[in-house]
């Protein structure tokens, strides 16, 4: 028994009237409308005619449509039961199907035919659908006509297949075809099947596909079988129709057996197939998933599934184009981004099954889980998809977080790994950005350094391939690490920007205010921390002449004469580094680099001004405190060990160090310091062999007693306060 079909939606009938409605916008010429006034009404004395006439429907001839007077339903009930209840039945039933098919051997008169009907409807009536079905499509309605009528379409269709598009506009075997979907009820299903199937193997490649689609609109559940049976044996001869035929096969009711078959056919098929093809194909795999044997199905689709091999050609060609056509770059443009839609497709099939079926979801990491060997994670996609899964189920995240913090510690997973993983699918990680982020912030709360460092790489590759929101985003999250006090998380984060900062510095420059957010936290950093803050703040501020930049360089300055101005060495300590750090940078040597400033020579006079002012501010303000001054000159002797500096800047610094050393250490020999000693003051070790008092010595003593003097709580006299407190390390 065949089961009742649903009457079409709205949509449905949409799509059944697009040609309908194509061919009611074409103009009529004068001519065409003139012979409507005397050549409208089809009259003959056919059996055909009359019956319809009688029925309520009135045939018109050229482009005119047929008139309905009555509703559909009626219409059909009368046909019905005039043709049931004459006293030729079932001779007359014969003799109506004799006049159809005689009456649509005229083009125009079959094309009305296949047409919706204009209905005559008075104002009462108009508030229903006005919807009107083709006068075919009412005869396949009552059971009578149906097999002859279907028999007739079938013999009219080949009529048509190789030919171009009527100019009217129209797809006549479309339109056809257009008759037999959602019919209520069809009175041989499995003659119908027979013949739509003959139709397709011998139709056009492009009607193939359209005929393949419209197969579960048109056919009953209780032939989703045979029809599956037959798709899938098409399927190996005719690899052109995989997509329409995978498409159908996952819309119908198909015994476990029958998809096996077809899922491992076209399993097999996934390294040749090509990038526009493959969403459909993963679908229909991951559709066809059951429990028993998900683990084994997502095992065998990560072994096949190369997307490297489907991806990365596609835009290697488009690449291609556009260095072969530099001025014809619409073309490679459109390529590349059919090529991205295809791979967002992709990847949204994929999502949508995790997210819905926990199955695919569990059997994919255990698939994951269960790779021991590092030459089977060559495969970027496994990365991927514990991102994918990670941003879809929150039900999985410590599951994934586990997994991935055991294959980092086996070296499966490397940094390598990680960024061919963003390169080839930056497009699609992108859209889950926040949840990329969060697993980078949990792999930093480890205790692991491997686990933290792979945290941090992606932090690293996430500012490299997204967009500019998500930059934000990442610099929003390395800041949070920053100022959480955790000292490997801060030291991990300060790397992460520094290396940013080097490798991108337009890119942060953009997001520098969020950085300079962090000179509020630098009392619980260490000094290197307090050290690559600076340079970092001071590489944005001062790498490049930007107006932007201006702000960042007026809040360090603030900070610095803040902290220098402080009489706790803890935070002369900040303002002390952070001082020559910046000095170090505005000082660098351009002319050997062109990082900084390109094309620029040596300093100009504002910025040699600029520096020897900031260094003195230092010197001045760490000059009473040993402690403080003998900082400034480690740090100062470690930038110019470590940096180029301009000439300028070393001539500067030479002399005046020269000048202060002098001043704090050299004494002329034949001068005596006057004091109480604990030993007798005199010039020892023969630095300079004189005879006279024309020589000069190193004043230690006198410097050493002071130094002790004052720390066992000695105090010193206002002449001896008022000079400069030298410090001599022990």
């Amino acid at each position: 028994m065949v089961s009742k079909r649903r009457l079409p939606t709205s949509e449905d009938r949409g799509s059944l009237t697009e040609d309908a409605s194509k061919a009611r916008k074409q103009p009529l010429s004068k001519k065409t409308k003139k012979s409507h006034v005397h050549n409208e009404v089809e009259e003959n004395d056919s059996v055909f005619v009359k019956l319809l006439k009688t029925s309520g429907i009135t045939l018109k001839t050229r482009e005119s449509q047929n008139q309905l007077a009555v509703d559909q339903i009626v219409f059909q009930k009368k046909l019905f039961q005039t043709l049931r209840k004459h006293p030729s039945y079932p001779k007359i039933v014969e003799e109506f199907v004799s006049g159809l098919e005689s009456y649509i051997e005229d083009q125009d008169s079959f094309r009305n035919c296949l047409l919706s009907c204009e209905r005559l409807q008075d104002e009462e009536a108009s508030m229903g659908t006005s919807y009107c079905k083709s006068l075919i499509k009412l005869l396949l309605g009552i059971d009578l006509l149906q097999p002859a009528i279907i028999k007739i379409l079938f013999e009219k269709l080949p009529e048509f297949l190789f030919k171009n598009v009527n100019s009217d506009g129209l797809n006549m075997p479309r339109l056809i075809i257009n008759q037999l979907k959602w019919l209520d009820r069809v009175v041989d299903s499995k003659d119908l099947t027979t013949k739509i199937m003959q139709l397709i193997s011998i139709a056009p490649v492009y009607l193939q596909h359209d005929f393949v689609t419209s197969l579960p609109e048109i056919l009953g559940d209780s032939q989703h079988a045979d029809v599956g049976k037959e798709l899938s044996d098409l399927l190996t001869e005719n690899t052109l129709l995989t997509v329409p035929i995978l498409d159908v096969l996952s819309s119908l009711r198909l015994e476990p057996k029958l998809l096996t078959k077809v899922r491992k056919l076209v399993m097999g098929k996934l390294s040749s197939v090509t990038l526009d093809d493959l969403p459909m194909i993963i679908k229909f795999i991951l559709h066809s998933i059951t429990a028993t044997d998900a683990l084994e199905v997502i095992s065998e689709l990560r072994e096949n599934l190369d997307l490297q091999h489907c991806i990365l050609p596609s835009w290697l060609q488009a690449s291609q184009s556009k260095l072969k056509n530099k001025g014809q770059t619409s073309s490679s443009g459109n390529q590349e981004n059919s090529g991205q839609d295809c791979v967002i497709l992709l990847f949204d099939v994929i999502k949508s099954a995790v997210r819905y079926e926990k199955i695919i979801s569990e059997a994919w990491i255990k698939a994951i889980e269960n790779t021991t060997s590092v030459s089977e994670h060559k495969q970027i996609l496994d990365l991927a998809m514990l991102f994918i899964i990670y941003s879809t189920n929150t039900q999985t995240k410590k599951y994934i977080e586990r997994v991935l913090r055991n294959k980092i510690r086996s070296g499966c997973f490397e940094e390598q790994l990680l960024q061919s993983t963003f390169y080839v699918h930056y497009v699609v990680l992108k859209d889950i950005c926040p949840s990329v982020l969060s697993l980078a912030q949990s792999l930093l709360h480890s205790l692991d350094q491997s686990i933290i460092l792979f945290g941090s790489l992606i932090y690293k590759y996430a500012f490299i391939f997204f967009d500019t929101y998500c930059q934000q985003e990442v610099i929003g999250a390395l800041v949070t690490h920053i100022c959480s006090g955790n000292e490997a998380e801060v030291d991990t984060a300060l790397d992460v920007l520094l290396e940013l900062v080097l490798l991108n510095p337009s890119a942060m420059r953009l997001n520098a205010v969020f950085v300079k957010g962090i000179l509020d936290y630098l009392d619980n950093m260490s000094p290197q921390q307090i050290r690559k803050l600076f340079y970092i703040l001071s590489t944005l501020a001062f790498s490049k002449q930007h107006e932007a930049s201006s702000h960042i360089q007026d809040d360090m300055h603030l900070v610095i004469r803040k902290q220098l101005s402080s009489t706790m060495f803890k935070y002369k300590l900040i303002g002390i580094i952070g001082a020559v750090t910046m000095a170090g940078i505005i000082a660098a040597d351009r002319s050997r680099s062109s990082s900084l400033t390109p094309g620029r020579g040596d300093l100009s006079s504002e910025q040699c001004t600029q520096v020897t002012s900031l260094l003195q501010l230092v010197h001045s303000c760490s000059e009473q405190s040993p402690q403080a001054s003998a900082l400034y000159y480690d740090e100062f002797a470690n930038l110019i060990q470590g940096r180029k500096l301009a000439p300028k800047v070393l001539e500067w610094a030479g002399q005046t160090i020269f000048n202060d050393f002098q001043d704090a250490f050299v004494v002329d020999i034949c001068v005596v310091p006057e004091g109480d000693y604990p030993f007798p003051v005199k010039a020892l070790y023969g630095l300079e062999d004189y005879d006279s008092c024309d020589g000069i010595a190193i004043n230690l003593l006198p410097l050493l007693f002071s130094q002790d003097f004052v720390k066992d709580g000695g105090r010193l006299t206002s002449q001896e306060s008022d000079q400069k407190l030298s410090y001599i390390p022990h």
